[in-house]
């Protein structure tokens, strides 16, 4: 696997914990990842994770979420 890849699915794997502790679930985090979502401007947020930029968004808005922040 080469590095680009590696810190792909590193980067997936630590939003998808945090998502998963955010919603309660694995399957409901999932879920979310694939779904396109209304505060990253209807983009999917596992798409948005190719970036350090996207990562950030996805990750502030999981963040949001936790403390009930929605706009």
């Amino acid at each position: 696997m080469d590095t680009n890849a590696s810190d792909r699915l590193l980067r997936i794997a630590a939003v998808t914990k945090k998502a998963t502790d955010v919603l309660g679930s694995r399957v409901a985090a999932e879920h979310w990842l694939a779904t396109p979502a209304i505060g990253l401007d209807q983009c999917r947020p596992v798409d948005l994770l190719q970036r350090a930029e996207g990562l950030e968004l996805v990750i502030t808005l999981l963040a949001r979420m936790d403390r009930g922040v929605y706009t």
